[in-house]
């Protein structure tokens, strides 16, 4: 469902996927440790040849268990190359892959929907840790024309860059998200609540971070 502003500080309701604004925080370096959301996750089986993700969703056992893939490519930082990642993003109870517009990093530095999971050297895991009320409150307009309020939300998260391959946890990085504008629009998945805006690390945001081990 759409919606157009009712004021200059009015937003657009669209459903669709979830991504947000704004960042702040600190990082810490750690030694060690989509476009396909639905249908059911499956991996290549000794049998059938090397193990991959079969979909970008099998890919979340990266981010929550540290288990990678031991048929995907080996990952070498001391290559002066690209090595393509993954993006994971988990914005409320799942996981699914997110694909940054070309705005955000250079072309080759994340695979997209239409790419194949397993020819990621590295997945970048976005989590939402933590919700905070903001405060705010925002004018919308339906497509009805009936008004309704919006309240949004400031967020805690936490990105990992992960190894494939092995599962290893490269580098760690916690943060808030925060703004105290009202969203041009806002992104929905089905299932949540209408009348709340949370406001998520965007992937340009976070550019700088992972820099270092996509393009060394």
């Amino acid at each position: 469902m759409s919606s157009t502003p009712s004021s200059p500080r009015a937003v657009r309701w669209i459903t669709a996927g979830l991504l947000g604004v704004a960042l702040c925080g600190c990082s810490s370096l750690t030694a060690g440790t989509g476009g396909d959301t639905g249908g059911s996750s499956s991996t290549s089986s000794a049998q059938d040849g090397p193990d991959v993700p079969a979909f970008a969703q099998d890919l979340e056992r990266v981010c929550t268990e540290g288990l990678g893939y031991s048929g995907m490519p080996a990952y070498d930082r001391r290559k002066k190359t690209v090595h393509p990642a993954m993006l994971m993003n988990k914005p409320g109870d799942d996981w699914s892959q997110s694909e940054p517009s070309a705005d955000d990093f250079p072309k080759g530095w994340f695979l997209g929907y239409a790419d194949k999971p397993a020819e990621a050297e590295l997945v970048v895991c976005v989590e939402r840790t933590k919700a905070t009320a903001s405060g705010k409150v925002c004018d919308m307009e339906g497509d009805d024309g009936k008004p309704f309020k919006v309240r949004t939300y400031n967020t805690s998260y936490r990105l990992k860059v992960v190894e494939a391959r092995t599962g290893e946890e490269l580098y760690k990085h916690t943060g808030e998200a925060k703004s105290e504008e009202c969203p041009v629009y806002m992104l929905t998945s089905e299932g949540e609540d209408k009348d709340k805006y949370y406001n998520e690390v965007r992937p340009k945001d976070f550019r700088k971070n992972v820099q270092p081990f996509i393009a060394p």
